[in-house]
């Protein structure tokens, strides 16, 4: 007897032991995450048990669920945000899971679970540290599956299956797993099998219903991890889209296994009769391909592997490894990676992602950052330009104060001798509160940039005596706007001499309303541009800019220091991308999508004026000037 098939002969007393497992935590957490897409997480054997995972929640009606490689969803541009995430891992050591494990911890996934068989494994010890993960062990009769997992996978399959049915109001005892345990026992039995047909050195093609990746993934997993024979797996559809020309040129050792379920039986059948007769084919069935029988078939597709491993001559529990297979399978580079995609860097590999800009550097993210890290951390900063809205106060209590943590810390920093301004889309109401937030002292020192840039004053003047001259082709492009009926009805714009401000909320489609605005002679001929900041759309001259309050200040500064600036709408049209565009500066939000531009130290973690409070309050003041100490901006950074 093999060592495959030694495992195989036992099975049925995992299933029996599963009777005493955690059948209701894992019902639980299904019906948890019940209105909650779903990320399911393995690689190898666990693969498979991922798969089998996503076919339950199907049946069961919770929604979808996305199955990936933790390769995958280690480098997957998404926060996650409201999705459950489920790690499978028999052992919990593999390092891989290790990876994908601190990447779900660094989401904002709204609940993390682990199923394994191994409750000391180090990927189990790590996960049951943190609040948001809850581990489930599964009971095994043998913790040494040999090279391919069988009672692992299988106890794992077995505690989800009950569960599921619990879910279901089905069963509340051992009735699914008595069942289970008796289908075991008659697959192992049974002689014979569907795949006799199969010879060594054929390439197999695996066809399979979709409602049976369970299965087709566990013989293309267990075929190309033992060496048994190469495999192609696909549905029975896309089989018909050109890759049947292998039956064409190599109808002598094409071997096609097909996986059916009842609906896709005629279809597999009307594949089957066109097919070159020396094309040898087998089938394998599962019915409705419920919950219970893709759990029998998990056994099934093992036998299948067993006996097409006694046609080849592997054992497909010791098929033999070369020398380099514990290095490769050891090795920690994914964890590594997953290590150092702290939230500021996967919130600017996002932005990248989202604008595709071709002129960005293939250069590394991590190289990026750390070069951008290095350099704003050793930058002398004499002056510092603050967005408003977004950065100095919340967009959504906008017209509260700044906080009294702030008042101290821009106090603080104008006391030491470094200059202070703002740069905001707003035009007088800005003034107005940051002339009752900010000590008097500070008024005549503190320069403002209103309507983003284009009307420049200290902050002790009050532009409502002192407003902008107004610019004809804005007057002529706000009659236009409301003209052409693009607002809501009993909306009026907000009309500047220098600015028309548009909320987002004030718009009745914003595409139509974009498209039109582009149409617009003052615009369509680049006079006047169109800048988004988190509430509303602001159109103003060409020749305004944030910018521009950062140059006046590099006129006042000492030489060899440099205008630190902040915003929090970097990304491409946003209202602080000038601002942002010149080194030193700090988004507290929204980034560019290129590599040399903005870029935000917490990433998704931490924004705002948080994000804010945390940057001024680590600007360690020097001889008249500051520098950013990283060591002071706390966890979330490297």
């Amino acid at each position: 007897m093999t060592i495959f098939a030694d495992k195989l002969a036992t099975l049925a007393s995992t299933v029996r032991m599963g009777l005493s497992g955690p059948v209701e935590a894992v019902a639980s957490a299904l019906r948890e995450g019940a209105d909650r897409p779903a990320v399911a997480i393995g690689s190898g054997g666990s693969a498979i048990m991922a798969e089998y995972f996503a076919r339950c929640r199907s049946t069961l009606g919770l929604g979808v669920t996305l199955v990936q490689s933790p390769m995958e969803f280690v480098l997957a541009a998404n926060s996650w945000s409201d999705f459950d995430v489920w790690l499978f891992s028999a052992g919990a050591q593999n390092p891989d899971v290790s990876g994908a494990l601190t990447a779900a911890v660094g989401s904002s996934a709204a609940k993390i679970w682990l199923l394994t068989v191994n409750a000391e494994g180090s990927i189990a010890v790590a996960a049951a540290q943190h609040d948001r993960v809850c581990v489930i062990v599964a009971p095994v009769a043998e913790r040494k599956d040999g090279f391919l997992a069988t009672h692992s996978l299988v106890a794992m399959v077995a505690c989800m299956l009950v569960a599921s049915d619990h879910v279901a109001k089905r069963s509340t005892g051992s009735t699914a797993m008595i069942r289970f345990a008796h289908e075991v026992d008659r697959i192992v039995a049974r002689a014979g099998t569907s795949v006799a047909r199969f010879r060594k050195g054929d390439t197999v093609f695996l066809l399979h219903d979709p409602q049976c990746r369970t299965l087709a993934t566990l013989i293309e997993t267990s075929l190309w991890e033992t060496g048994i024979a190469p495999i192609q797996r696909t549905d029975f559809r896309n089989f018909a889209h050109g890759r049947h020309v292998w039956a064409a040129r190599y109808p002598n050792s094409m071997f096609v296994l097909a996986v059916t379920a009842a609906v896709s039986r005629n279809i597999w059948e009307r594949i089957r009769v066109e097919l070159p007769r020396t094309v040898r084919t087998a089938h394998i069935d599962i019915g409705q391909a419920g919950r219970f029988n893709t759990a029998v078939s998990v056994v099934d597709g093992l036998m299948a592997i067993l006996l097409l491993g006694e046609a080849a001559g592997i054992d497909p529990g010791r098929p033999g490894r070369g020398e380099f297979a514990d290095a490769i399978y050891g090795d920690t580079s994914l964890a590594e990676l997953a290590a150092k995609l702290t939230p500021a860097l996967r919130h600017k590999l996002e932005a990248v992602q989202v604008h595709d800009d071709p002129s960005c550097p293939a250069v590394s993210a991590e190289v990026a950052r750390d070069d951008w890290l290095r350099a704003i951390s050793g930058a002398r900063i004499g002056a510092i330009v603050l967005d408003y809205d977004g950065t100095v106060v919340a967009t959504e209590a906008r017209l509260e104060p700044p906080s009294p943590g702030l008042v101290t810390e821009l106090t603080r920093l104008a006391d030491a001798g470094l200059r202070i301004a703002f740069a905001t889309g707003r035009g007088g109401s800005a003034g107005k509160a940051l002339r009752e937030a900010l000590p008097e002292w500070l008024h005549s020192v503190v320069t403002v940039g209103y309507y983003n840039g284009g009307h420049i004053r200290p902050l002790s003047v009050d532009i409502e005596a002192d407003p902008p001259a107004a610019n004809p082709d804005l007057t002529a492009l706000a009659d236009w706007i409301e003209d052409q009926a693009l607002l809501k009805p009993g909306v009026s714009i907000k009309r500047g001499g220098i600015q028309i401000t548009v909320w987002h909320s004030d718009v009745l489609t914003p595409t139509t309303f974009l498209q039109s605005l582009a149409r617009f002679p003052a615009i369509a001929d680049g006079r006047i541009k169109r800048l988004s900041s988190h509430h509303s759309f602001d159109l103003l001259p060409v020749e305004s800019s944030k910018a521009s309050v950062s140059a006046v200040l590099r006129h006042v500064i000492t030489e060899g220091t440099e205008v630190l600036a902040i915003g929090d709408s970097g990304e491409p049209e946003g209202n602080d991308t000038e601002l942002l565009a010149t080194f030193p500066s700090v988004s507290v939000d929204g980034v560019c999508g290129h590599l040399g531009g903005s870029w935000s130290l917490f990433g998704g973690s931490l924004s705002g004026p948080a994000a804010l409070l945390r940057i001024l309050r680590a600007l360690r003041v020097e001889n008249g000037h500051a520098r950013l100490d990283l060591d002071l901006l706390g966890t979330g950074l490297v």
